[in-house]
């Protein structure tokens, strides 16, 4: 009787440890997902592509018009920045192209600043992980 009892106490245990671990990952996938900011609210009507431009990288710099939400509070807006090892990087150029191609308005979502040494290294920009063409 005495080894039941230990059992289930183990069982119990390890139910327990099981709960606080997921309960752990969950607030770091939480915690990870919280630093990413809309650049341009989702809401309103994107802001115009003025200039583009390509890294000897392969990074993209895109010289913006338009309002914008400085929540990383980077020195500057008046350009984001396209990482070159951004997986899906490939698909955000070519949609940035398309809308300067066609005069649309875009809307990015980003995470953290950039400073590209190309403009002398002073200035750092938000960097792009989601964009959409606004209609």
């Amino acid at each position: 009787m005495c080894f039941r009892a230990l059992g289930y106490v183990s069982q119990l245990w390890i139910k327990i440890m099981n709960k606080k671990i997921l309960t752990l990952v969950t607030c770091l996938i939480v915690s990870t997902n919280v630093s990413a900011k809309y650049i341009t609210n989702l809401g309103t009507q994107g802001v115009e592509i003025t200039k583009f431009f390509t890294h000897q990288s392969g990074a993209v710099s895109l010289y913006i018009s338009g309002t914008v939400e400085n929540l990383d509070q980077c020195t500057s807006t008046f350009r984001v920045h396209i990482p070159h090892d951004l997986a899906g990087k490939d698909v955000m150029v070519s949609t940035a192209l398309a809308a300067f191609a066609s005069g649309k308005k875009v809307g990015f979502h980003g995470s953290g600043c950039s400073t590209t040494s190309f403009w002398g290294g002073t200035v750092d920009v938000p960097i792009v992980n989601n964009m959409w063409i606004v209609k």
